[in-house]
């Protein structure tokens, strides 16, 4: 029966690697198949001798009742979570029991027992191992206490069974734990840019764009954002953005204008998606024409922070206020009567801000806060 249940369990075992709330119905499967009480998957980051749980999921009798359990044996002065020598030298997947991890007479396996009874629950079988440097797996299934031992086998068997696929199952699950966490990192860090970024392919059908992109798109925009299709409102700006999404152009960067002087002008450039896939199989992604579209109304100046303007060129609050108002397109005689000083005076911190900035003139002091690393930000962090 062990081994039949063995097999059974896999498909919803590998499942958890992408849905990690799948997890408790399979533990709950585990409990029923096996008639244990509690079962419970951890994983654990090791500083020193000890480990550190850092993920936990449980059946849902467990879950039920965590406050006790966390009470008496899920903390961190639960003795097996000290690193003993025998975790290494026995094999990367042994099944241990706490009579085989403690010594017979040993304190720590006295105390193990004790925490359990105060939980209705005694010893049972379990799994750890190292899956990645100093990242550890646990699966543990746990008894009532009046349970018979002959029944200690049966789980042995059970969890030497999956114990391979547990090995592959958490490696491949940190790999998709990575990749998804970086993809939302790097979405969050997207939204963020001014530049507006469209991932789609040659037929305009958008997989992902940012913040920044939504906001371009909007009323009177020479292009359109609509039900996942990225459509231009004219036939000019149709036949544009057919070119810039043709695969034929994929060799290259393709550079585009939309719009005209009499409404909103949109500047695109296409990149091709090859050109960011580096090892990835070739296969597994399906959007062979992919694009990515980066686009930058330049009609827009920069929200730019006078606080970030202070530390970023060494100016004064006052020099980076002012120097804000200009980039916005504020005359020196505007700025004078909305900040209540004399011309002469703004006149002098203008010739500060020249100098600190390194600028000869005006022009040069916005372009130089244009092409800042902030001017690339949309608004404040915050």
């Amino acid at each position: 029966m062990e081994a039949s249940f063995s097999a059974q369990i896999l498909p919803a075992l590998y499942g958890c690697c992408e849905r990690p709330d799948n997890w408790r119905p399979m533990l709950d499967q585990i409990c029923s198949g096996l008639g244990v009480r509690s079962a419970a998957v951890q994983i654990y980051r090791q500083e020193g001798d000890h480990l550190i749980q850092r993920w936990q999921e449980r059946d849902s009798y467990s879950h039920a009742n965590a406050a006790l359990h966390d009470r008496w044996i899920n903390n961190p002065d639960n003795p097996r979570l000290a690193v003993v020598p025998r975790d290494r030298l026995e094999g990367q997947l042994a099944v241990r029991t706490d009579e085989q991890r403690f010594a017979s007479a040993s304190p720590q396996l006295q105390e193990t027992r004790h925490r359990l009874a105060q939980v209705g629950l005694r010893g049972g079988a379990g799994l750890l191992f190292e899956f990645a440097p100093s990242r550890w797996f646990s699966l543990i299934l746990h008894r009532q206490i009046n349970d018979t031992v002959e029944r200690d086998g049966y789980d042995a068997t059970f969890l030497a069974d999956i114990a391979p696929h547990l090995l592959t199952m958490s490696r491949v699950s940190a790999t998709v734990q990575a990749a998804q966490a970086a993809q939302a990192s790097l979405a969050s860090i997207l939204d963020r840019l001014r530049a507006g970024v469209i991932l789609c392919n040659a037929s305009g059908e958008v997989r992902w764009h940012n913040r920044a992109a939504a906001a371009m798109l909007g009323n009177g925009a020479p292009l359109t954002l609509g039900q996942g299709q990225l459509r231009g409102v004219s036939a000019e700006s149709r036949q544009r953005l057919a070119r810039l999404l043709s695969p034929a152009c994929h060799g290259d960067m393709v550079t585009a204008t939309f719009g005209d002087l009499e409404g909103s002008i949109m500047q695109a450039i296409a990149l091709p998606n090859d050109a960011f896939k580096g090892s990835a199989a070739h296969g597994w992604d399906d959007d062979r024409n992919g694009v990515a579209l980066i686009l930058i109304d330049p009609s827009q100046a920069p929200p730019l922070s006078a606080g970030h303007v202070t530390s970023l060129f060494g100016l004064t609050p006052a020099e980076a206020q002012l120097a804000v108002a200009l980039s916005q397109g504020t005359s020196l005689n505007a700025y004078a009567s909305r900040r209540g000083i004399s011309v002469g005076t703004v006149r002098i911190q203008m010739k500060r801000i020249l100098e600190k900035t390194d600028s000869r003139r005006q022009a040069d002091l916005v372009g130089k806060l244009y092409g800042s690393v902030i001017a690339q930000l949309h608004g404040s962090m915050h």
